[in-house]
């Protein structure tokens, strides 16, 4: 089922088409999700005390994190029964749309005209529809992108292509956050009077926030465009022609991926989702609040992060390809992991020094540039080493059902842990000299968050090292069955043709 000969010598320009558009808006709409809606919160609905802003953003991304995960298990099934990935695929993108588009409504003047008239209180249930909106959105989102399209990647992905697939996909979220950053972000920007009295649009030390950005416009029009991929996506996608419904497949199953018996007997595969996990918990630690971070702590006000950013976004994307293609040619890319994991390291702590902790005012651009470069391109490459291995060691007629098991793994337990983490060291962080609009201060992100980083990521070396250790063989199980039943297919027709002669 996860690929066929003719997979295995070309994916043709349709795939690849399909791949690229649903692969790229849908990390379109996981920007909006994973960063603006706590750009959103930290902008529009400040509390009392601004630090408390980032426990409302952790317990977001976690309540986000569960719902996605409980949606791509049930539709990993699902998909599977069915025998359909298109549909849940296409239909999924259009109502995705119009869930982000619903996000316009959620505003705290809004709820105060409703007749909440505590700024405070409307403040609180504001987060905590955005909070259940969130979770509505990522049930759908899951449930169309991280099930049924990951699970129709994996149905027409085999051999040497994966690698180069793999390449291209990891760096669709970092493409995805450039084409939000610069062609939507300046919609998010705040109007701050500064100490001056002049009006300034974005973050300015010492002023003080007179008006929110845009909001109403951004989600609309990311809405608009995530919907009309998916109307595009039901005369375009298909589906392998070798899908169809498994009966087998069970919603009892859910729990299938965590029995003792199915770990033991795909070792490796738990290994490599392990190691992904540890990288996921190190980017979330960071990743949750980079905007702000840059804003605030770095001084890049006025939306100049988008410079650094789209340089960082640029190079590491080259890299991903590059890397993507170097990797297909190599006969055993588990030996790439561990000088990658040092490379992040290295890159974790160069944002730590690229910051106050070794600047006064606005960091150097050229320094953080540098030293995101290797972070986010040591990211992206082992990212795709490793998503591929999952590939490769995922039983083809259970692709869907382990979808679900590679989202605890990838996003249930890092985005419960990883802004966890840094939302408790953030109550230790110093004001940034301005003020929201209700004349409370406006506290910095802290650079401390890429130290949690750099020493977590240093925990995935034991999964990469076990891996390491298997033998080659181990390393693409289902691969050689299929080459072993297609050859016995083979000697079989030639004997029926001898025997008919």
């Amino acid at each position: 089922m996860s690929g066929s000969k003719k997979t295995g010598a070309g994916l043709g320009a349709k795939l690849w088409t399909s791949l690229i558009i649903f692969g790229f808006f849908g990390q379109v709409a996981w920007i909006v999700e994973n960063m603006y809606f706590n750009v959103f919160i930290d902008r529009t609905m400040p509390l009392t005390d601004n630090r408390f802003s980032s426990v409302a953003i952790s317990v977001m991304v976690a309540a986000s994190a569960i719902t996605a995960t409980a949606a791509t298990l049930i539709g990993g099934i699902w998909s599977d029964r069915k025998g359909n990935r298109r549909h849940f695929i296409s239909y999924g993108y259009i109502l995705w749309g119009l869930i982000i588009m619903s996000f316009a409504l959620i505003t705290v003047d809004n709820f105060t005209a409703m007749g909440i008239k505590n700024v405070e209180t409307a403040t609180i249930v504001a987060i905590m529809v955005v909070v259940i909106m969130d979770c509505v959105m990522s049930y759908v989102g899951s449930t169309a992108n991280d099930a049924a399209f990951n699970a129709w990647v994996t149905d027409n992905t085999a051999g040497p292509y994966r690698g180069i697939v793999e390449g291209v996909i990891a760096v669709m979220p970092i493409l995805a956050m450039a084409a939000v950053f610069g062609g939507l972000d300046f919609l998010t920007q705040d109007t701050y009077l500064a100490p001056d009295g002049t009006e300034v649009t974005g973050w300015v030390e010492g002023g003080t926030k007179i008006a929110t950005g845009n909001w109403t416009l951004f989600y609309v029009l990311l809405g608009a465009i995530v919907l009309v991929v998916g109307v595009i996506g039901i005369f375009t996608i298909r589906d392998n022609k070798d899908l169809a419904p498994n009966p087998r497949s069970d919603y009892r199953d859910i729990i299938y991926g965590f029995r003792k018996s199915v770990i033991k007997a795909n070792k490796n595969l738990y290994l490599a989702y392990t190691a992904m996990c540890i990288v996921g918990i190190a980017n979330n630690s960071f990743m949750t609040y980079l905007i702000m971070y840059a804003e605030r702590t770095l001084g890049y006000p006025n939306g100049s992060y988008i410079i650094p950013v789209a340089v960082i976004i640029v190079t590491s994307a080259i890299a991903s390809v590059v890397f993507g293609i170097f990797m297909a040619k190599m006969k055993d890319r588990r030996k790439l992991n561990l000088p990658l994991l040092g490379v992040y390291f290295v890159g974790a702590i160069g944002m730590l020094l690229a910051s106050p902790v070794c600047f006064e005012g606005q960091t150097p651009i050229a320094a953080v540039c540098v030293a995101g470069f290797i972070l986010m391109g040591a990211n992206l490459c082992i990212t795709a080493n490793l998503t591929a291995t999952v590939r490769d060691l995922t039983p083809p007629d259970k692709a869907g059902m382990f979808q679900g098991i590679r989202m605890v793994f990838w996003v249930l337990i890092p985005m419960v842990i990883g802004p966890a983490l840094t939302a408790i060291i953030q109550q230790f962080s110093e004001p940034s000299g301005s003020y929201d609009m209700n004349g409370n201060p406006i506290y910095n992100y802290t650079p401390y968050m890429f130290l949690i980083a750099a020493v977590i990521v240093l925990f995935a070396v034991i999964p990469v090292v076990l891996l390491n250790k298997a033998k080659p063989e181990e390393m693409t199980p289902h691969v050689l069955k299929e080459e072993s039943e297609a050859a016995a297919s083979d000697l079989t027709g030639e004997s029926v043709e001898r025997e008919e002669e």
